[in-house]
Formats: C-alpha cells, sequence, structure tokens
C-alpha cells in the first residue's frame, strides 16, 4: 500500500517466482540455525554464506518480475502507436533477456518502418540467429540490407524467406517479391527474375481464384530492367534510359499478367521507339515463341545482325529447334552460342543434349559436364546428364544425377511455393 502511495506499482511474482523465493527462505532458516550451533560450539571454521545466497535468488526474482514489467510496456506502446516509446522499451527488454526473439522481431520491425536499416538490420540478425525458421524474420533482414547495400547477403536472406514462409501478409509478400526481382535481376538471374514476378503480378485467393494486380511506374521499371537484361537496380538507371526501359516494363508486365493483346500492342510501341535498342528484339521474339514460333525466331534473328554474339538469342533459337526435333538445325546455333561465351553453362547445356540426341553421347555428356560444373545447382543439367549417361549405359551416373535433379527440384518447389 505504501509504495502504491508514492505512486509506485506494487512488486507482483508469479506462483513459480514465490516458490522459488520460498524454497531459498527455508535453505537460509536451516542453514542459519547450523552456522548457530556451530558457532556456539567453537567449531566454525567460514563465514556463513546463505545471506549471500538469499539475495542472489531475491535478485533473479526482481529482474525476473521487471523484464516482464517492461515488456508488457513495450507491448502496450506498440498497440498505442508511441512508436519512439516502444523503441526505447524493446532496446531495455532484449538488453535484460537477450534470448528473447519476440523482442528482436518487433525492435526490428519499428526501427526498419522508421527507416533505421542498419540498426534494424542487426536487430533481425540477433533474431535469425535465435530462431533459424522464422521467414518473416529473414526476409525482413534481407529488405534491410537491400537498404544497407548490402546486396549478396540481402538475395540470400530474401530467398531463405521465400522458402521459410513470408506469413500470411499480402502486402508484405509484395514487397519481398518486388525487391527479389531487383535483386535477382542486378545477378544477372533474368529468367528467375521474370518468374518471380509472375508470382508477384498473378495471386490467388482462398477460394482459388486467380487475378492480376495493377503494376505502377515502380513495376514497369523493375520488369523493364529484367527484360531487357540489365544488371542494375532502379537507382542506377541512367535518366536517358527510363523510356525504354518503362516501355518495356508495360509490355513484360502486359506478358506475365496474360494480357496478350496489351502485350502485343506495347511491344508494337517499343520496337517503332527502340528498333536498334539491345535486347528489344530478343525480349519480343521470347514473347512470340509461344502464339508465333516463326515469328519469334525472326526476331531473334534480327537481334542477331544487331549482335552476332547474343548468346541468349543463340541458345533460345536452338532450344526451339530442338523442340520442333529438327536438331542438326540447332546445332551450330549452340556451337555458336559456346564460341561466343564459353562460361555461359545454357549454352554448354543446349549443345549437349543435342550432340547426345542426334548419336554424339560422349562428345554431349563433355559438354553436359562443363555445364554441370559452371552450374552445379541448375535442375535442367543434372536431367539432362542424367539422360545422357542412360544413352552411354552409364546407369550408376545416371541415377545419381537424376536423385540430385529431384533433391534440387523440392528445394525449388519449397522456394516458388511460399
Amino acid at each position: 500500500m505504501r509504495a502504491a502511495a508514492h505512486g509506485r506499482r506494487p512488486v507482483r511474482y508469479s506462483a513459480a517466482l514465490w516458490r522459488t523465493l520460498q524454497r531459498a527462505a527455508v535453505g537460509f532458516s536451516r542453514q542459519f540455525r547450523a552456522r548457530r550451533t556451530e558457532v556456539r560450539r567453537g567449531t566454525l571454521k567460514r563465514a556463513p554464506l546463505p545471506l549471500v545466497y538469499l539475495v542472489a535468488c531475491l535478485s533473479l526474482l526482481a529482474a525476473g518480475d521487471g523484464f516482464d514489467r517492461v515488456s508488457k510496456d513495450a507491448a502496450e506502446a506498440r498497440r498505442q502507436n508511441r512508436i519512439q516509446d516502444a523503441i526505447g522499451l524493446y532496446r531495455q527488454a532484449v538488453k535484460m533477456r537477450p534470448s528473447w526473439p519476440e523482442g528482436w522481431w518487433f525492435l526490428g520491425e519499428l526501427l526498419y518502418d522508421q527507416d533505421k536499416y542498419p540498426e534494424a538490420r542487426d536487430a533481425l540478425r540477433r533474431l535469425v540467429s535465435l530462431d533459424r525458421k522464422t521467414g518473416p524474420g529473414f526476409a525482413l533482414l534481407g529488405l534491410c540490407e537491400y537498404e544497407t547495400k548490402e546486396y549478396e547477403r540481402a538475395l540470400d536472406h530474401i530467398n531463405e524467406g521465400r522458402r521459410l514462409g513470408l506469413g500470411e501478409d499480402p502486402q508484405v509478400r509484395r514487397v519481398v517479391l518486388y525487391h527479389a526481382v531487383l535483386l535477382l535481376t542486378r545477378f544477372q538471374q533474368y529468367e528467375s527474375a521474370l518468374q518471380v514476378l509472375e508470382k508477384l503480378l498473378r495471386t490467388g485467393d482462398d477460394q482459388g481464384n486467380m487475378y492480376t494486380l495493377v503494376a505502377g511506374p515502380a513495376m514497369f521499371e523493375a520488369a523493364g530492367l529484367a527484360g531487357l537484361r540489365r544488371p542494375i537496380l532502379p537507382e542506377d538507371l541512367p535518366s536517358g534510359d527510363k523510356d525504354l526501359v518503362d516501355r518495356a516494363g508495360r509490355a513484360v508486365c502486359a506478358t506475365v499478367g496474360r494480357r496478350p493483346a496489351d502485350a502485343q500492342k506495347y511491344f508494337a510501341e517499343l520496337l517503332a521507339s527502340y528498333p536498334k535498342a539491345p535486347n528489344v528484339h530478343y525480349l519480343y521474339g521470347s514473347f512470340l515463341l509461344a502464339s508465333d514460333p516463326d515469328g519469334g525466331l525472326r526476331e531473334l534473328q534480327k537481334e542477331l545482325e544487331l549482335n552476332p554474339k547474343h548468346t541468349e538469342a543463340l541458345v533460345t533459337i536452338a532450344l526451339e529447334y530442338e523442340k520442333r526435333g529438327e536438331l542438326e538445325k540447332g546445332i551450330p546455333y549452340a556451337q555458336r552460342a559456346v564460341e561466343a561465351d564459353p562460361q555461359f553453362f545454357a549454352a554448354h547445356g543446349v549443345l549437349g543434349r543435342l550432340l547426345a540426341k542426334v548419336g554424339e553421347v560422349e562428345k554431349g555428356i563433355k559438354e553436359l559436364e562443363i555445364a554441370r560444373q559452371q552450374a552445379p545447382d541448375s535442375q535442367q543439367v543434372h536431367f539432362s546428364l542424367a539422360a545422357a549417361y542412360t544413352l552411354a549405359g552409364r546407369k550408376d551416373d545416371a541415377a545419381r544425377e537424376r536423385a540430385e535433379f529431384l533433391r534440387l527440384k523440392q528445394l525449388a518447389d519449397e522456394t516458388v511455393g511460399k
């Protein structure tokens, strides 16, 4: 009552804490009586310690009660939108109990919302060190690292967050996937960027109905950079290229959003305005292959007229001929792709498949093994190599490659699915 009269909260302990305190008091009483008997008999050899033990127990109890009070105050401040108070209280709480994952999460989230990215990053790194299965924690850490320009770490953590699951908030999911598109593009993973873009633009409701989000300027820019294969971030885009990227982005968004009439219109405008810009004909040709394969090949040939060593165009033409079963026609384009860029694993991959299918199995295996060395995480390479080993009668090698293909596929499905 006296504490309340002075405006202080009375200290309240939980039942468990009271039991601990009671056990300590009983122990103290017993030890004190034993020491008193020893003093009377003159046999005490060292100073009694139960008082120190009791003080330590009381300090532990007080600390536990203090943490409970501070953590509750922090949650209340957060609910009342008293952001700075909440940040201060969460800082205090995690200092008192560094192993509290929830505290590190809310501290990181609040700091991120205040644009304090380095501090938020540090808090979220503490979170993921305590909880290795927090998908939202890894994703938000990646977003912080994007802002602090730690791009490689950012992509790794965003991918890990996607693999573990991003939670139920659709806005969070959109922000994370948007940044995934940007980072995949920066690291020249263009096909992966476009796949994520499709997931971003096309989503579903609880009844399984699909719908397409309306893209805005930021999305057009991200899509345009991926489609034109520009390994830069939006803030690094030269002002003179903004219109080109915007037009390409509109065409890409219409394509992945499955609006073919709009896509055709945007591509026509793009080609009319920028007929000689790098990758424009390649982008349009790739779009046409699904509905007009001959028209797609013509556009890819136009890209080669502008750049005879355009490895992606060469590989895409080879793949189209492979799809048609015209293997002999595809081999020269695959060979040109390997010559243009010996480090491009897809070129070795398609050349290896074509050679194996026309009977030059050993040459095909050699090319596919080069592709595997260059891209050990490629599902397609392991699948193709398994098929080539089977043709060569190498059953054990084929089984190993099939197992690795299935392992990688499962990992990819887990990431894409979430």
